[in-house]
């Protein structure tokens, strides 16, 4: 009871200071408004680049045949660039590993099962639940079956090979697939605006310094450690409860794409509020200056948002690796992968779970030793 005091008091008095929640809720509203629209042909593909695709048969009639002369066909080239893989393990190993967005697998004799008129299937892995080679092999299908039925209602013998083209035209939708300038910004802003949150973590802790209340409470018949945990539950709240008003300002009035899982993005948002807000409670335990330690959020949370692609994407051997210290990354990817990918980012998440451990845990360590 004595813990859940001090985090429903600690979040009572975060949000009675209007100036600050103002602040919070306001400025990351008009970076998402003016970043998402400024940028927002910096997003807007003008030029789609063809998909790399593996292909392995093992078949060797009119089907493979066929099947090679589309591949080697401009327009189709325009679309997918074909890879023959050596087996079909190695192709399906590259779609998993992202070399290749899918395979295409002829079986053994499906064109003798074709020319038996026996039912034929043309096997496609990807790791997307909708790729966008599926229609291309969908026309393909059609024009090829189409071809030769009027084969053999004129009484001519199957050809494998063709003076047209087989492509008919393909549209491929892009909406939803690829973040517009909206898109992107809602999440990689409302993340360095919560990177900054951890003012209310400095805020728990020098808060009570300046007016000796942390006195008091040393001296009252409770643990240090419920003492910190409440500070941290009542300022994760006030931050969760933030991030949760640009979501949905973000969502339903700009209308960026959150389309993803909601139970996903409620637990990563959760996650990072506790995250900065430790930050900021280890920098306040390490410097006890409210100055000090809001000076070094806003450097420490710039560098960590710029390296993980916060404020526009970013290539290089040096940023890769440094965005590995930023938290901002594993949470970024997390949802972007959820949302347009549809896919569950394990590695990701779990990422961001021991980043959340190692902070809470260095913000105990950090707070026992502040009060011996």
């Amino acid at each position: 009871m004595k813990l859940l005091s001090i985090a429903y008091y600690t979040f009572i008095r975060n949000i009675r200071d209007i100036k600050a929640m103002l602040a919070f809720i306001l400025l990351p509203i008009l970076m998402i408004l003016i970043l998402g629209k400024a940028l927002d042909s910096a997003y807007t593909p003008k030029k789609l680049d063809p998909m790399n695709v593996g292909y392995f048969s093992k078949d060797a009639g009119v089907l493979n045949s066929s099947m090679n002369e589309f591949f080697t066909a401009k327009e189709t080239r325009s679309i997918i660039e074909v890879k023959k893989v050596k087996s079909l393990e190695s192709g399906k190993n590259q779609v998993k590993s992202g070399k290749l967005k899918g395979l295409i697998y002829l079986s053994k004799g499906t064109s003798d099962q074709f020319k038996n008129g026996e039912q034929v299937t043309i096997n496609f892995y990807s790791k997307e639940k909708n790729s966008f080679v599926q229609p291309v092999l969908e026309s393909f299908v059609r024009t090829f079956n189409i071809g030769n039925t009027l084969i053999k209602l004129n009484g001519q013998q199957l050809q494998p090979n063709s003076k047209h083209s087989i492509l008919k035209e393909v549209k491929l939708v892009t909406k939803g697939k690829i973040p517009r300038g909206i898109d992107y910004y809602s999440l990689t802003a409302l993340f360095q605006s919560m990177l900054f949150g951890a003012i209310f973590g400095v805020f728990a802790i020098t808060k009570d310094m300046g007016n000796h209340t942390n006195i008091r409470m040393i001296a009252a018949p409770i643990k240090t450690s419920k003492i910190i945990l409440g500070k941290l539950l009542g300022s994760s709240l006030t931050l969760y409860s933030i991030s949760l008003l640009i979501f949905l300002v973000s969502k339903f009035v700009f209308k960026g794409n959150w389309d993803g899982s909601l139970w996903l993005i409620l637990l990563v948002l959760f996650m990072f509020s506790t995250i900065s807000v430790a930050f900021g409670m280890i920098l306040a335990h390490l410097s006890k200056s409210t100055m000090a330690s809001s000076l070094s959020i806003f450097i420490i949370g710039t560098v960590l948002t710029l390296v993980a692609g916060g404020f526009s994407r970013m290539d290089g051997k040096v940023i890769e690796t440094l965005s590995y210290l930023s938290p901002n990354t594993y949470a970024q990817k997390t949802l972007f992968t959820n949302i347009y990918e549809g896919t569950f980012s394990r590695s990701n998440i779990l990422s961001l779970v021991f980043y959340t451990i190692i902070v809470i845990t260095l913000t105990f360590i950090t707070g026992r030793r502040r009060v011996a």
